[in-house]
């Protein structure tokens, strides 16, 4: 595509990666030397890529996208919140991803992947810790194989949803900021959840809770310290939460 320039060059390196964020960020026409691998982790990201004309296509969390070494691709933010990780590798690296003859690839992540992207999300990118889980995320892509693409990516959001209240119970998980992290709107993300999830999401995190508490209070600690600790605001709460999951109170997860 004419007009298009080199963006990076991995040169001699194994691998490397960017974290980039905000609603204004954009890139025009550009190639790179070596495979890309485009994971975006909030909002929305636009997609055109050379070959399949000037349409965008949408790519949200949960979801990734392969383009090899050579390929004429723009990227730009489709929502304010946007965030995306990128991670550069060779042609040969990631060969093995692309159907035959095929330039680029998009489709659900690994499952095994999500925790792990999960957790990098709450580190800032210049952290040590912050590289060392790049690597790991780079070592777990490699040892899996996307799954096969599929014509509803509904189940590949609502997995990654649910990874990320898996990650982290006790945080506070309303559904504007769920719908806002995943680019999609709150009766959207409701409804896919319940379909591909089977129960609410509300229910789900209940749930998520329910468990942590159980495990807390097997090991010793009081019905307070488990409440406090997986972001219920009081025992009694706690109390009914056990009481629609479980059937039965708190204390008889202590007890065995």
């Amino acid at each position: 595509m004419l007009g298009q320039g080199m963006a990076f060059s991995l040169g001699d390196a194994d691998w490397a990666a960017t974290d980039a964020r905000g609603g204004d960020y954009a890139m025009d026409w550009h190639t790179h030397d070596c495979a890309m691998l485009l994971l975006p982790r909030t909002g929305v990201m636009r997609v055109a890529l050379e070959g399949i004309g000037r349409t965008e296509h949408d790519l949200r969390p949960g979801e990734g996208l392969i383009v090899t070494a050579g390929v004429g691709h723009r990227t730009r933010a489709g929502s304010r919140d946007h965030r995306h990780l990128a991670f550069y590798l060779s042609r040969a690296r990631l060969a093995a991803w692309l159907p035959r003859g095929a330039d680029w690839r998009s489709g659900p992540l690994p499952g095994p992947l999500l925790p792990l992207l999960a957790y990098r999300d709450g580190l800032a990118a210049g952290e040590e810790r912050a590289g060392l889980t790049d690597r790991l995320i780079v070592a777990e892509f490699l040892s899996h194989a996307m799954p096969p693409l599929a014509r509803d990516h509904g189940a590949a959001l609502v997995r990654a949803v649910a990874a990320h209240l898996s990650a982290d119970p006790a945080a506070r998980h309303d559904l504007d900021g769920l719908a806002a992290r995943f680019g999609v709107s709150r009766r959207h993300l409701t409804r896919l959840f319940r379909r591909h999830a089977g129960e609410g999401i509300s229910d789900f995190l209940q749930r998520l809770r329910v468990n942590a508490a159980a495990g807390r209070l097997a090991a010793g600690a009081g019905v307070l310290e488990a409440a406090g600790a997986v972001g219920v605001a009081s025992p009694s709460h706690l109390a009914r939460m056990f009481r629609r999951q479980t059937g039965h109170a708190p204390g008889k997860a202590r007890s065995g």
